[in-house]
């Protein structure tokens, strides 16, 4: 109980946080402690250190990382900056896998999402070409409607009732989708909406592959037979002509490069930074481009293996389940790729909580799907409580 009621006072606690702290204050203190606490109780659940276990690698490579870094002379105070994401992500994940009720923390977590598109459509003055919910709620570009949309499609598909998952038939989801939809639009965010399209590609290939590829020659005749329409919508409303923004990013990602191939195997190590224009850059609008800069080929290798050993949990599910799961992690990290989001430290903290919570949830519903088993004898009955083990906590 006390590792979900700090979760969820945390993910309330997140909707006043600001994206860009100047230094702790007393709303940033609590939530650390929040995340601190959830993390040290969910521990004494055996799945959350089953999985700090597989994450161990992590704390390796960022000691290296760290090494490397003093080697190289960079500077304590932005290092320690680097490598507070990836703690905060391992103490989510390990509160979100020592849940009792991970269910309820999703929808918690759906919940502060909506609240999140929701702010950031009211403070916007007007609609219209030009205009984007960013310029007046800067916290929307952490991307959480997406994290949103990916546990509304969770939820529905996971029904502890056994109702069906679609929208149709489900219209409180259907409205908290739509205006989640409309948030991340809003934002006029290219990089969102790649990452929303991407997950619902993903999901609907692996669930149907067929289907899918049916559809995408349809789209792909529709998009030259409608090129016109498309270029115009692409740039009054997508900023496809604005080149500005990308230009910079790119020379971000080409000095990053650079720095990557002086240094491939260690990278230049945490903490480092170089200039731009007069401006000093700790990080890159591309996390690929990121992790190969500050930790090299070796160290993000070390921080990739164990995300992968964790989601191969995701195998025990049936297709529409996994297809969902996958679906929405590839959504996720395709927005990252084109942005700087993953620095934003209470967003890395849901990422985590919200991993560990799935695969909590995933385990209880399954376990809620066993058929009943048939009585035994007493003689069996008596064995059987000797061996069987707990079922999933949350079941």
């Amino acid at each position: 109980m006390i590792t979900r009621l700090m979760v969820i006072a945390g993910l309330v606690l997140t909707l006043v946080l600001p994206i860009y702290p100047t230094g702790v204050s007393l709303d940033i203190a609590a939530f650390f402690a929040f995340a601190s606490l959830a993390a040290l109780f969910g521990l004494t659940h055996r799945a959350a250190r089953r999985e700090l276990m597989v994450i161990a690698p992590w704390f390796l490579a960022l000691l290296v990382a760290m090494f490397v870094g003093s080697f190289h002379g960079t500077n304590p105070q932005q290092a320690f900056e680097d490598t507070l994401p990836y703690l905060l992500f391992v103490m989510g994940l390990l509160a979100g896998r020592g849940l009792s009720k991970p269910r309820q923390v999703l929808v918690v977590t759906l919940a502060v999402c909506v609240i999140d598109a929701m702010i950031s459509l009211w403070k916007i003055p007007q609609w219209g070409p030009g205009i984007r919910s960013t310029f007046t709620y800067w916290k929307i570009t952490a991307g959480l409607p997406l994290v949103g949309m990916f546990v509304s499609s969770l939820l529905r598909h996971t029904d502890p009732l056994g109702r069906r998952p679609s929208l149709r038939n489900r219209p409180l989801h259907a409205v908290l989708y739509l205006v989640m939809f409309v948030g991340m639009m809003a934002t006029v965010s290219r990089g969102m909406m790649l990452g929303w399209l991407i997950a619902i590609t993903v999901t609907a290939y692996i669930r149907k592959p067929s289907q899918v590829l049916a559809g995408a020659i349809v789209i792909a005749l529709a998009f030259l037979v409608y090129s016109s329409v498309f270029e115009d919508f692409g740039t009054r409303y997508l900023r496809a002509g604005q080149a500005g923004t990308i230009g910079e990013r790119f020379h971000e990602i080409e000095t990053a490069w650079g720095t990557f191939v002086a240094n491939p195997l260690f990278g230049a190590g945490l903490g480092d930074s170089f200039e731009i224009h007069g401006v000093h850059k700790s990080y890159v609008h591309n996390m690929a481009a990121y992790h190969l800069w500050k930790f090299g080929l070796l160290g993000s290798t070390m921080l990739i293996l164990p995300l992968w050993l964790i989601s191969t949990q995701l195998r025990a599910n049936v297709r529409t389940v996994r297809a969902v799961a996958i679906g929405g992690a590839l959504g996720v990290i395709a927005y990252l790729v084109t942005c700087a989001a993953y620095k934003t430290y209470y967003l890395v903290w849901i990422y985590g909580v919200v991993a560990g919570a799935t695969l909590s949830w995933l385990a209880a519903w399954r376990w809620r799907q066993q058929p009943p088993r048939p009585p035994a004898t007493t003689a069996t009955a008596t064995a059987a409580v000797t061996v069987q083990n707990d079922p999933p906590r949350g079941a």
